[in-house]
């Protein structure tokens, strides 16, 4: 159960609008990766002023925020399951924040 819950941690992360760097050529980076430098350069363009479209960032907002209740949610079942894991879940939080800085 973990393992399941910590594979959807980087699912949060996938651009920050002050981040937008980041998000753009992390997991992204490898669906692009059979795009010509050009074809990449252009989906960068179109994504960077698409994420300024207040639709895509109210989206965008509800995204993170319903992935903060799944991992709250998360979290409490598996310290509901295994109690001795807080040490390891308060290890991941503190990672997070270290890493994005704001959940």
């Amino acid at each position: 159960m973990l393992a399941a819950s910590l594979s959807f941690v980087p699912l949060a992360f996938s651009q920050d609008s002050n981040d937008a760097g980041k998000g753009w050529h992390g997991h992204r980076g490898e669906r692009l990766a059979n795009l010509s430098p050009d074809e990449r350069e252009k989906m960068k363009a179109a994504h960077q002023k698409a994420m300024q479209d207040p639709a895509v960032q109210a989206a965008h907002a509800k995204m993170r925020q319903a992935h903060k209740e799944f991992r709250d949610v998360m979290h409490a079942a598996l310290l509901k399951a295994d109690p001795s894991l807080q040490p390891v879940i308060d290890k991941m939080k503190a990672g997070e924040k270290g890493e994005h800085g704001d959940d």
